[in-house]
């Protein structure tokens, strides 16, 4: 190629540059307010999105400062502490007025229970003592329902001409008696073998004497009654229906319900061949052998 040739071609090429230069420099000077536009306008999209904390080029004319954040947290805490205290105080007052009303219930229930429980014991009590007060009543009235007809029951066996004159008759009875002389008396009671001990389990203070017995039998003669109360028995004896064998009597007594016969050893102190069963038994056969044999 000739240096004309290439002095040409590079002249074009310097043209065609320098045409292009403008183009480029207003290219390069159009783009470079758009995209400080295009970033300028997503700053602000950001910072309208983050509600306008933080950042540079707040609106206001200035950044917020991190106090300002800081102020705003604070003010939200002492919010959500004022109703987490609103809410502990409330629980603490229900449970407060739960644990009151369930004492308050427990009290009443066990006034409610003692209450009931004085109520039933005075109502038992009641119950019992008018049990009580009405089996003394019929115990009260059987005694004198079985007194009278013992009374009635002597009555009518005390016809004074029942057993007829006898040794009985007359002041002087005991000297009248067919079989023998008077020998009975404490000396020999207070040798039976079963009375120390049964005297005293019984509260025997002693046994009645002849002198008793014997007036006794005197006032009934006087009275034409045939029949003495025994001391310190439930027993009436019949005194003219005593007999006597040696040392063996036979006699007839009412016990209350019935009149019954017996048979007593004076001697040995038995009656109906043992020993007595009881202080009213012992002294009845005490005053049988008295009216038979004592002195």
């Amino acid at each position: 190629m000739t240096n004309k040739a290439k002095k040409t071609g590079l002249a074009g090429a310097i043209g065609v540059l320098l045409m292009l230069q403008p183009a480029a420099a207003l290219s390069a000077f159009e783009a470079t307010p758009t995209s400080a536009t295009t970033t300028s306008a997503t700053e602000e999209l950001l910072i309208s999105q983050r509600g306008g904390r933080g950042g540079v080029g707040s609106r206001g004319g200035g950044s917020r400062s991190s106090g300002s954040r800081s102020s705003g947290r604070t003010g939200f805490s002492s919010y959500s502490g004022s109703r987490q205290g609103t809410r502990q105080s409330t629980r603490s007052n229900r449970q407060t007025t739960r644990s009151s009303t369930s004492s308050n219930r427990q009290s009443a229930r066990s006034g409610t229970r003692d209450t009931r429980q004085t109520s039933r014991s005075s109502n038992i009590d009641s119950r019992q003592q008018g049990r009580t007060s009405r089996t003394d009543q019929r115990q009260s009235g059987r005694n004198d329902r079985v007194n009278n007809r013992s009374e009635t029951r002597r009555d009518a066996v005390n016809n004074w001409d029942r057993y007829g004159n006898g040794w009985y008759s007359g002041s002087s009875w005991s000297n009248n008696r067919p079989w023998n002389n008077g020998w009975y008396g404490g000396s020999y009671y207070n040798n039976w073998g079963w009375y120390p001990g049964q005297a005293a389990a019984w509260g025997l203070a002693g046994m009645a004497t002849f002198a008793t017995i014997n007036n006794l039998v005197n006032s009934a003669q006087s009275s034409q009654v045939s029949y003495i109360n025994v001391p310190n028995s439930d027993y009436a004896l019949y005194y003219p229906s005593v007999t006597a064998t040696g040392d063996v009597v036979s006699f007839e007594a009412d016990n209350g319900y019935d009149t019954v016969r017996f048979n007593a050893n004076c001697r040995n102190g038995t009656l109906n061949g043992g020993a007595p069963l009881n202080a009213n038994e012992a002294q009845l056969l005490n005053a049988a052998c008295q009216v038979a044999f004592g002195e």
